[in-house]
């Protein structure tokens, strides 16, 4: 025991999937029973202890603001001699040949690159975040920071992040509209690790339905012929819904969508298409480079009607309004759907393309489909609602605390869109 006592293990938490989640406490477990030296890292905070649970908005802040630790200047590691077999530079690219024929790398690793993306952000591209973010083809071309892809494979910490851009903020005090956009940016990056720690204490919530009412609805089984239509022109963006399709575009060569039109394209799966929210979230994690389980599937759920089932309501995104609202000069359409270049927005609502050009007609009555399947959906969330308030215990305390997380995340946007028109 006394050679094993000069072992000593370092290694980040897994949280985003139950296996690993399993596997990290066995493995602290033994460390423990052994006297043995185990050292845990995190990209992000997790409060770990069941008991401190409704501390979590206040310790989360603790640990954000605490120093930053220093790069240590040489890491020594044991010598090891491992038998493994050698491959060649050529064979490499043989074997992966798919990835060295990328055209275009849109977001680059390691550590020194997104330190520079972080800096580039706070040094400019911050400017009207608060609004630019919903914008599709602004977000695109940097009006968000681009940080997702680092915080997701941990080039970059949270916590890093947080302070460089507390101490941004701190340097445009006389400018409220820059320190505005810089708040926001500060208050996604507590809503990013509060998704964590959901899954952690919930990670059946990555393959589950949060209620049990919506089996009968969203299952993770082979879907029929008619589903697996609809299922494959969402894929391949051929809906005939041109905010949608130029997303899923946008999705298959960037690796990346901006979040309104994630939430968007989810809707219009799982509402509309009647599709699970099993097969869509499948899809994204495919394909997304700041692929997220924690965020992805729980936003997936959110937007499928599951979560927040004591509000009255749930949000279905209209594909054509969001035309209006989000890309009204038809730029990000434009860039994705070559086959409507040179048709103006009004053009494009009014379907003047249909019969003139190779994009397809819309696949589906969105109209009807929101009020069929829409009501599907809310009758459920009916039947939940009052199972948990007349059952109450910690469902019933899980729902209200959704409740007003959705609440504060909904008051916070109006005040940033006040902020916008100001």
């Amino acid at each position: 025991m006394q050679e094993f006592a000069l072992v000593k293990l370092y290694f980040n938490r897994d949280v985003q999937v139950e296996y690993g989640i399993n596997r990290d406490n066995t493995i602290v477990d033994f460390y423990q029973k052994n006297n043995l030296e185990c050292h845990i890292g995190l990209n992000n905070f997790l409060q770990n202890d069941d008991e401190h649970r409704d501390q979590w908005f206040n310790e989360y802040y603790t640990y954000i603001r605490e120093p930053l630790q220093s790069t240590p200047s040489q890491i020594n590691t044991p010598q090891l001699s491992l038998s493994l077999p050698q491959i060649t530079l050529e064979e490499l690219k043989r074997k992966y040949c798919n990835f060295w024929e990328t055209e275009r790398v849109y977001f680059s690793g390691g550590e020194t690159q997104g330190i520079s993306t972080l800096d580039s952000f706070l040094a400019k591209r911050f400017h009207g975040y608060h609004w630019k973010l919903s914008r599709p083809i602004l977000a695109q071309q940097g009006a968000t920071s681009h940080l997702s892809p680092h915080l997701a494979f941990g080039t970059v910490s949270v916590k890093n992040v947080y302070q460089k851009t507390k101490i941004r903020a701190a340097e445009l005090a006389t400018m409220p509209k820059a320190e505005f956009s810089l708040k926001a940016f500060r208050d996604r990056l507590r809503w990013h690790d509060s998704f964590t720690q959901r899954l952690y204490f919930h990670p059946e919530i990555a393959h589950t339905n949060r209620y049990p009412e919506f089996d009968e609805y969203y299952q993770p089984g082979d879907l029929n012929q008619q589903h697996q239509e609809l299922f494959h022109a969402w894929q391949e963006g051929i809906t005939g819904f041109p905010m949608v399709d130029a997303s899923m575009r946008q999705l298959k060569t960037m690796g990346w969508m901006n979040f309104r039109m994630r939430a968007m394209c989810a809707t219009f799966l799982t509402i509309n298409c009647g599709v699970s929210w099993h097969h869509g979230a499948r899809h994204y994690m495919n394909y997304l480079v700041d692929g997220d389980l924690a965020i992805n599937n729980w936003q997936w759920q959110m937007q499928a009607g599951i979560t927040n089932p004591l509000s009255d309501t749930f949000r279905i995104y209209n594909p054509n309004k969001n035309i209006q609202d989000k890309d009204p000069e038809g730029s990000f359409i434009n860039y994705w759907i070559p086959e409507l270049l040179g048709y103006s927005s009004d053009e494009i609502l009014s379907e003047a393309y249909i019969g003139k050009s190779k994009y397809p007609a819309p696949i589906l009555d969105w109209g009807k489909t929101r009020k069929v399947n829409g009501k599907i959906v809310s009758d459920i969330r009916k039947r939940v609602r009052e199972r948990i308030i007349s059952e109450g215990g910690e469902d019933y305390d899980n729902a209200i605390a959704t409740k007003k997380s959705v609440d504060k995340y909904v008051e916070s946007r109006n005040k940033q869109y006040k902020q916008k028109i100001m």
